[in-house]
């Protein structure tokens, strides 16, 4: 056939016939038609194949004529499968091998496959069988056939996930970027979206993580901000979108930094935010557009994140003096804001870098600047409105995480502790502005218990009477009341157990600072009108009441409670006469943070957390005001069985062995200790060791020592509050069980005609049981030396 034949052929098919007169084709009598329309025009391509195959022998360039037939006839969708089925697709896949073909006859070459593989995948696995590829990305060396390479491969790979692999295989990807990254790209420029599209489908494969040039995305966001590049918003969105779906590898990121691509990638996250006008674009245009901020805030973070950057960039470097102008009150961008915090907050992960940042810097006063008048209180008439617009949700967060690193060196917290400044704190402000925000409400009372936590200035902001006018109601609240408050009515448990470990951080600061004075305000002073205690743990309203004696009760055994004199830690010891009455009147006005301490106690999910509570708890117990907190916090019964847990190790109800412990009580012996009668309660000792001093040479006749509260017995162990290692967990069940018996002790010594019979029989078999185990435990370590 020669070539005029051949195109006479493909210009007399036609189309097929759907029926005579009008009438309807049904689909299966449809789908015959067209697959005997395909075989015979299958049947006619197997004829053009035999005399393109004489041309191709005899050197004929008919053959480059016949290319070109078949490259414009590939264009209708309906001669591609037959192409594919005669054979004609495999017959050019074979010549494109051989060297030195002329340059006509490759360009239609190319035309054929690649139009016979649009949307054709039977053709496209004829390729990837043939392993035709690697010899077609070979071509992209040629700067001639660059119009024609590119689409050819675009069409192969696109929706064809086997091509896409034998793509990354043939490193398809460091071809092309090489042309993208060198002056080759003036001669395919009008291709660089179909360049950047094949880039995006072989990042999609887990092989090109490790088979692309790793600087694969410095050099497209180079491209991307060089304004010699002229690109238009679809270019440009296409080009940082493939860039940053290669950043979301860390072997990319790495060589980023590297490269010195990191002032690439912001510069174009700033001309994304700034650059270009989402109004003038078109809606396809405008989602793609906008879709870039999250990748961008993602892959910003982790590049800044790694350990890498700040060898590379140090702290007053270009890159990170660009993330903090983001951040200052001269930008309004929400996105640059928001991004520059997420980064900064990662570089602000060193004692070193975030007092940099607050002292050096003072990158918190713009943070806190934008909180104040976001949260800015706004008292309006009655016909007044507001048109204020709400504040981004994600900026907000960013900010307050931001925030929370700076706060934890101890030398930022009292700088950063103007957020709970009175008379008008921001913080406070957010708990109650935020409900329909948890993420940023927990956020905001998370940052509250950093800048308090041992920080005694923080504390007195946060407990400082909500006004300082006597007569007001407010005067006796703070806004620890208002913490209080949210840890009520919050049903988020993540902000249920941060506002609890606030008022425990509040506590652990009162009884641990030498000058209590410096941490309570004197409007916290007793006063005529004010009383702290009425009785025993049982609350009612701000006080206690109950029918065991009161401690000013006549014939009581206990000291007066302007006068504490119970063991206390060394800090306590030199304060002044009015510092116990000053931190009971808070305690009396501040209940709720009983409740708080029972929530920690009681939770289970983090044993570190309970660990913390029952060292405060140790140091409170020797104290009479703390002491009184604590046993109204270990007045439910949960709360209780938690100590009989942390001190024997054992159930208080189901009398089962806990890790590391033995069974407490049977059924039995609980229901003898609940009896109203008040009979006497009857304990199991902990077992002795073999390893112990304690054990008698008969074993029928061992006994467990009985531990006085005096001179020797439990005062005898030496047992002082002490804090848990979470890191260490062998020791934590250990240190627990230490303090468990140091806040026993106390209350048993002082408190213990408060106590109803039933708790008072179990603190004091409690003594036993835990004092007997602490022994065992000392023996067995020294053995064991």
């Amino acid at each position: 056939m020669t070539p005029a034949e051949i195109r006479q052929l493909f210009e007399t098919a036609g189309s097929v016939s759907l029926g005579q007169d009008g009438t309807i084709v049904s689909p299966e009598a449809m789908s015959e038609l067209l697959a005997a329309e395909e075989a015979r025009r299958t049947a006619a391509l197997q004829q053009v194949l035999v005399s393109v195959r004489q041309y191709w022998l005899s050197g004929s360039s008919n053959v480059d004529s016949i290319a070109e037939i078949l490259g414009d006839s590939s264009r209708d969708a309906s001669w591609r499968a037959p192409i594919g089925n005669s054979g004609l697709l495999d017959f050019f896949l074979g010549i494109l091998a051989v060297d030195g073909l002329r340059q006509s006859l490759k360009i239609h070459t190319l035309r054929t496959i690649g139009n016979s593989c649009a949307d054709e995948d039977e053709n496209r696995a004829r390729v990837v069988a043939s392993n035709s590829l690697g010899r077609i990305v070979s071509l992209l060396q040629d700067d001639s056939i660059l119009a024609f390479v590119i689409p050819v491969l675009y069409n192969i790979c696109v929706d064809y996930e086997p091509a896409q692999l034998q793509a990354c295989q043939a490193q398809l990807s460091r071809a092309l970027i090489s042309i993208v990254s060198s002056p080759r790209l003036v001669q395919c420029r009008a291709f660089l979206n179909i360049i950047c599209k094949i880039f995006g489908l072989l990042v999609a494969q887990e092989a090109e993580v490790t088979l692309a040039d790793p600087a694969t995305p410095t050099y497209l966001l180079q491209l991307a901000v060089n304004p010699d590049s002229a690109l238009d918003i679809e270019e440009f969105c296409i080009l940082v979108s493939v860039a940053l779906a290669y950043l979301a590898h860390e072997p990319f990121q790495e060589e980023l930094i590297r490269q010195e691509g990191v002032q690439a990638l912001l510069t174009s996250f700033s001309d994304s935010c700034t650059k270009y006008d989402v109004a003038q674009m078109d809606p396809e245009d405008a989602e793609e557009y906008k879709s870039l901020s999250s990748g961008f805030m993602s892959a910003i973070a982790d590049v800044v994140a790694l350990p890498s950057f700040l060898d590379k960039f140090p702290l007053n470097s270009r890159p990170v003096l660009m993330l903090q102008s983001w951040v200052s009150n001269g930008y309004s961008n929400v996105n640059l804001r928001t991004t520059g915090c997420i980064a900064l907050g990662n570089l602000a992960r060193s004692d070193q870098s975030s007092t940099y940042f607050v002292h050096d810097v003072k990158i918190h006063v713009p943070l806190i600047s934008f909180l104040s008048k976001t949260y800015a209180i706004r008292p309006l008439a009655p016909d007044a409105t507001t048109h204020d617009t709400p504040p981004s949700p994600h900026l907000v967060y960013a900010i307050i995480s931001f925030l929370k690193n700076l706060a934890i060196p101890a030398a930022n917290k009292s700088i950063l502790g103007t957020l709970l400044e009175p008379p008008n704190p921001v913080l406070p402000r957010m708990w109650t502005a935020t409900d329909i925000q948890p993420q940023v409400q927990f956020a905001a009372v998370s940052l509250t218990r950093l800048l308090i936590l041992n920080c005694p200035v923080n504390v007195r902001r946060i407990c400082s009477p909500l006004s300082p006018d006597p007569a007001s109601p407010a005067h006796d609240k703070s806004n620890l009341n208002v913490l209080m408050s949210l840890f009520k009515r919050t049903d988020a448990e993540h902000t249920k157990m941060e506002a609890a470990r606030a008022a425990a951080a509040v506590c652990r600061v009162f009884h641990m600072t030498p000058d209590i004075e410096s941490v309570l305000p004197g409007d916290w002073d007793l006063t005529e009108a004010s009383s702290v205690y009425s009785g025993s743990t049982q609350a009612t309203g701000s006080t206690f009441s109950s029918s065991e004696p009161s401690p000013n009760t006549p014939g009581a055994s206990t000291a007066s409670p302007d006068k504490d004199n119970s063991s206390v830690p060394a800090t306590e010891g030199t304060q002044s006469g009015t510092t116990p009455l000053r931190r009971a009147r808070f305690y009396s006005v501040h209940m709720d943070i009983a409740d708080c301490f029972t929530y920690l106690i009681t939770q289970t999910r983090f044993p570190a957390l309970r660990s913390e509570i029952w060292f405060v708890s140790a140091i409170m117990s020797r104290s009479t005001d703390g002491a009184q907190l604590v046993m109204r916090c270990l007045q439910p019964f949960e709360a209780c069985r938690a100590l009989v847990e942390a001190v024997s190790g054992r159930d208080l109800i189901e009398g089962h062995r806990l890790a590391g412990g033995a069974s407490l009580l049977s059924d039995d012996e609980l229901l003898t200790m609940t009896d109203s009668t008040g009979a006497p309660v009857s304990l199991p000792l902990a077992p002795v060791s073999q390893n112990s001093a304690l054990q008698t040479t008969d074993a029928s006749a061992t006994t467990a020592p009985s531990f006085a509260i005096g001179g020797t017995g439990i005062d005898g162990l030496g047992l002082e509050p002490q804090q848990a290692d979470p890191a260490q967990l062998a020791s934590m069940a250990r240190i627990d069980r230490e303090n468990g018996l140091v806040l026993i002790a106390e209350i048993i010594k002082n408190y213990a005609h408060f106590l109803p019979p039933f708790r008072r029989g179990v603190f004091e078999q409690l003594l036993q049981t835990g004092g007997a185990l602490v022994l065992s435990a000392r023996s067995e370590a020294t053995s064991t030396m």
